[in-house]
């Protein structure tokens, strides 16, 4: 048997080339990926022998293919193979339109094996659930309850996911696509169904659909902004299974946990075996083009979403290019431009797995080196304006700053040979140093300190005024403190998490003062110093109004999740002797279990027995007693206790005498909005 897998995106690296390898050899898969530098990647990388960049070169010599291109373009290839005699698995999702598959497929030779790649049937825990339902074992009102999702981070290399150009829709024609055929799968075809979803001009990221099946029903819930439970909830007749959506090894019946048997390269096994007459296909392709069918129906159940419009004005109709587009503050930002200001917005693209959030909106996507001067010249033609949020990487230190500063010259020599009227750069507070001095003003010094994201950004400053002033150009740069907020890792999931957890602790009993700013208002700063003359060739630290410490700060992010301040420990500014032993005697034994840990590991290799008695054992009973020590003793890094000590507010009185700004957003409407997204998320369900 001789496989053709066309197409070699994230699909087939990960899944489809080394089950075929598994299963047929190296000998007899063939290839086909037209661009040159995936194909030698994956060549190398998997060690294959056949690689052609046209499909249609290698139809003849093969006996069947896998179809894993981006969607958009399966119908025009199934029709190929199908006109070559060829069996044929096509990856999810099937094709933008039912009506255009089953007119290829109509006919199709009986012979041929036409399946789908809804990989999620073969789970073990999935096949004996569905065989449960089927059987009676929840009765007729069976219901199946599914969440799924988590923030989007699928390598795909063409990014045809999230751009609507490519694909009819988002979440639910990309991520939700299995757990719906899961539904048909169990329950045959619905009667009725509700849907609704979260696109506002592009595709959707969130959505839910309610389906009733007769007696029984069906519900959900798929996001890849937001984490789910993962699960999926199966109750009837007094029982109630609960399946990780992921994880097919298991579930739990009635509270007792079921184990079940994995087998490897299950679909593909499947696959060659109905192609010998040995079994059925797993998933017929009719079964699929069901999928897409529901899929269409509901879309066409969508409501336009009415725009309670905000804007700060003098956006609108403007051309916006955003760079960082994609993270926690750009994502913010381009929402409020498409959404409210009515600005044309072009998000430069590095990762496309982060696009999720902002896929939603009527944007363009570019993709550019945004270190190369040509590249960012061709991306920002016909923009009025740059903003400029992404934080370049680097291999180090000094590859970190010197990209930093790299990014800056690009975009400045694109503003000056495109005629930008204004770019903004987004910088941060720790430019002023390690810890915020007293009496901090955006005008105070830049204090370089050797943290590489500071002096990152210290440098890129320092580029960004040399040109400015040598292009003569307009620009603004904007310092946030720490930003909270939806979405925020740092000072909102992370914070959040450890409370749950009960790791939190404060520093000083969170008295110190709480220079914290919302996402909103950063975004409202960026747009503010485009419209605003006078912001041309200043800084601004974006900050919230409000003066209060971290406790009260805090104690609303608590009240959230039901918890109180005096839940959680303290760490002091200035350690007692007592504390002070306790550290130094743990950072004895992690340096002792550090050296057992390297006897090991070289021990390991000839006498594994022996190192486990001789290094592992007396390991673990360091380990405990450096946790019988650390009882009751809560810890803050060095950051931290310099964030969470400060003792006055900083001055952003320039904010409102220079840039005519004040925060449209209270610290307690952030709450509340940061509150109403926290119920979208699974940060209640512990």
């Amino acid at each position: 048997m001789k496989l053709l897998i066309i197409g070699g995106g994230a699909i087939a690296d990960c899944n489809h080339i080394p089950s075929a390898k598994k299963e047929l050899g190296v000998e007899n898969i063939v290839l086909a990926e037209p661009n040159q530098e995936q194909a030698e990647k994956l060549k190398t990388k998997h060690g294959l022998i056949n690689v052609v960049s046209d499909y249609h070169d290698a139809l003849s010599s093969v006996d069947a293919c896998i179809i894993c291109t981006p969607p958009h373009i399966h119908n025009a290839i199934l029709k190929d193979c199908i006109a070559a005699g060829k069996h044929v698995l096509c990856e999810k999702p099937l094709s933008p339109s039912s009506k255009e598959t089953r007119e290829i497929i109509k006919n199709a030779p009986k012979n041929l094996v036409l399946g789908m790649c809804h990989s999620y049937r073969f789970m073990s825990s999935r096949i004996e659930v569905r065989q449960m339902i089927k059987e009676g074992f929840f009765g007729d009102k069976v219901s199946i309850c599914i969440h799924e999702g988590d923030p989007s981070d699928w390598p795909t290399v063409s990014g045809y996911c999230f751009r609507k150009e490519l694909v009819p829709g988002g979440a639910f024609y990309d991520n939700g696509i299995h757990s719906a055929d899961f539904l048909l799968w169990c329950l045959g075809s619905p009667d009725s169904i509700e849907y609704s979803d979260d696109a506002m001009g592009g595709l959707e990221s969130n959505l839910q659909l309610r389906m009733q099946f007769g007696q029984a029903s069906g519900f959900m819930q798929i996001s890849r902004t937001i984490s789910q439970s993962n699960t999926i909830v199966v109750e009837g007749n007094g029982h109630k299974a609960v399946l990780d959506v992921y994880d097919g090894s298991k579930y739990i019946l009635d509270g007792k946990t079921i184990l079940c048997k994995s087998v490897d390269c299950a679909q593909l096994k499947n696959f060659l075996n109905a192609i010998e007459g040995k079994e059925t296909i797993g998933c017929p392709i009719e079964e699929g083009i069901a999928v897409i069918e529901l899929l269409e129906q509901c879309y066409s159940l969508r409501k336009a979403k009415e725009v309670d419009k905000k804007p700060l004005g003098g956006l609108k109709g403007k051309t916006v290019f955003v760079t960082g587009g994609t993270g926690f503050i750009g994502s913010a930002l381009v929402e409020q431009l498409v959404l409210h200001e009515e600005a044309k917005v072009r998000v430069l693209v590095h990762t496309w797995g982060k696009a999720a959030y902002v896929s939603r909106f009527d944007v363009e996507f570019v993709q550019g080196d945004i270190c190369n001067d040509a590249s960012m010249i061709e991306a920002t033609k016909g923009c009025d304006y740059i903003m400029h949020l992404a934080i370049p990487g680097g291999n180090g230190h000094d590859a970190f700053v010197a990209n930093n500063v790299k990014a800056v010259e690009a975009l400045m020599n694109a503003a000056k040979a495109n005629g930008i009227k204004h770019v903004i750069q987004m910088s941060s507070v720790v430019v002023h140093g390690k810890i915020v001095p007293e009496n901090l003003t955006a005008d105070s010094p830049l204090i370089p300190y050797g943290d590489t994201y500071s002096d990152g950004k210290l440098a890129a400053e320092k580029r960004f005024w040399e040109l400015i002033d040598e292009y003569k150009l307009h620009g603004s740069i904007i310092r946030p403190t720490y930003v909270w907020g939806p979405y925020s890792m740092w000072y909102t999931i992370d914070i959040l998490n450890q409370m749950k957890k009960g790791k939190f602790a404060w520093v000083e009993n969170g008295e110190g003062i709480c220079n914290a700013v919302y996402v909103g208002n950063v975004v409202d700063m960026c747009i503010r110093c485009c419209t605003e003359s006078d912001a041309d060739h200043q800084a601004f630290i974006a900050k919230d109004d409000e003066t209060m410490t971290w406790r009260e700060f805090f104690g609303q992010y608590m009240k959230m999740i039901d918890k109180r301040p005096d839940d959680y420990l303290s760490v002091p500014l200035q350690p007692s002797a007592w504390r002070k032993m306790r550290l130094a005697m743990r950072d004895g034994l992690e340096k002792q279990m550090a050296k057992l840990m390297a006897k090991y590991e070289t021990k390991a290799i000839t006498s594994p027995k022996i190192a486990l008695w001789l290094y592992k054992a007396p390991r673990k009973v360091l380990r405990h007693t450096r946790d019988i020590i650390m009882w009751h003793i809560a810890e803050k890094d060095a950051i931290e206790m310099a964030i969470y000590s400060q003792k006055k507010p900083i001055d952003v009185t320039k904010n409102k005498e220079v840039l005519h700004f004040v925060p449209r957003y209270t610290v307690a409407k952030g709450m509340e909005l940061t509150e109403e997204w926290m119920g979208q998320t699974d940060f209640y369900s512990c």
